[in-house]
């Protein structure tokens, strides 16, 4: 059995895709891990992803990089909003 990856999407402010993983972490800092078709992986902080971020209404651009993404190997659970057990999960893996 694969283990899934939980996965949100969402748009920044130019309403490009960003897929946003919210039990992967980035760095020690706690940042989460997103990817975004130009860039790909990268860190987003809990701010960036509350303030300057919001649902992806196109589905166009969550079908796309979706795709993207399994196309790399990844098997996507997606859920809708982060929840305060996705912050704890990303948070042991931190303290691991």
């Amino acid at each position: 059995m694969t283990d899934k990856t939980i996965v949100i999407f969402r748009a920044d402010e130019d309403g490009d895709a960003i897929a946003f993983f919210p039990e992967l972490p980035w760095n020690l800092a706690g940042d989460m891990t997103c990817y975004q078709h130009i860039g790909q992986h990268g860190s987003a902080s809990l701010e960036y992803y509350r303030e300057r971020t919001f649902p992806l209404r196109l589905i166009e651009k969550k079908v796309q990089l979706r795709a993207e993404l399994e196309s790399l190997g990844y098997v996507l659970e997606e859920r809708n909003r982060l929840s305060p057990k996705m912050n704890e999960t990303r948070w042991r893996e931190v303290a691991a």
